[in-house]
């Protein structure tokens, strides 16, 4: 058996959707997509500075942030591969982390959420309290409280995320426990700049 048939069966396909590659998005065009990959092909057209400078073989290895809507996927992926021509980028995608129907009750928001975990510091009560992240977007953040201390829906909070360079304040918008009895927490920014925020892609959605 060849590595050609080894390989896990492609699928081609004609549909488009977002790449998130050195703090820009990019539109892609999905050329096949398997269960453990994906091809795509840039949609713009580049030119022989983009290609010297951003989309060449230093991104293999890199951990991008992707979404394809009409496939109802998004997550991040590892560059594998990249090539050019004179006017078109091709990247091959290995998935890393990836959630399946986007549909569901976790992406029904207007923006996508990304999976990062560093501690952080919540001010409650005239006490820093640490805490971890589960989750960051330009809207706001989920965390996970690593103090028991007394909170409420509507509170307003400053933090601070130092290994992130990111700090304001934020409204505490729902309260909720994991199935370990641990208080989970979602906040959404209050009058913050988030061109702030780098790394994390908006992906933009709508929802009837």
């Amino acid at each position: 058996m060849n590595s050609e048939s080894r390989r896990s069966y492609r699928k081609k396909l004609i549909t488009n959707g977002l790449v998130y590659i050195n703090n820009e998005e990019e539109e892609v065009f999905v050329i096949n997509i398997s269960m453990t990959g994906v091809l795509v092909q840039l949609s713009r057209e580049i030119y022989s500075s983009d290609s010297a400078s951003t989309f060449n073989d230093s991104l293999v290895s890199t951990i991008v942030d992707f979404y394809f809507p009409q496939l109802r996927l998004a997550g991040t992926a590892e560059v594998s591969r990249v090539n050019k021509d004179e006017r078109h980028v091709t990247l091959a995608l290995k998935f890393n982390d990836i959630t399946y129907n986007i549909d569901s009750l976790l992406y029904k928001r207007r923006v996508y959420r990304k999976k990062i975990a560093v501690q952080g510091q919540l001010l409650v009560n005239d006490e820093y309290c640490n805490f971890y992240t589960i989750n960051i977007s330009v809207e706001g953040l989920m965390i996970r409280l690593a103090k028991t201390v007394t909170v409420t829906e509507g509170m307003t909070t400053s933090f601070e995320l130092k290994d992130l360079g990111l700090k304001g304040e934020a409204t505490i918008v729902w309260i909720d426990f994991d199935i370990d009895g641990n208080r989970l927490i979602g906040l959404k920014y209050i009058n913050m700049d988030t061109d702030e925020i780098k790394g994390v892609p908006r992906f933009f959605t709508h929802h009837s």
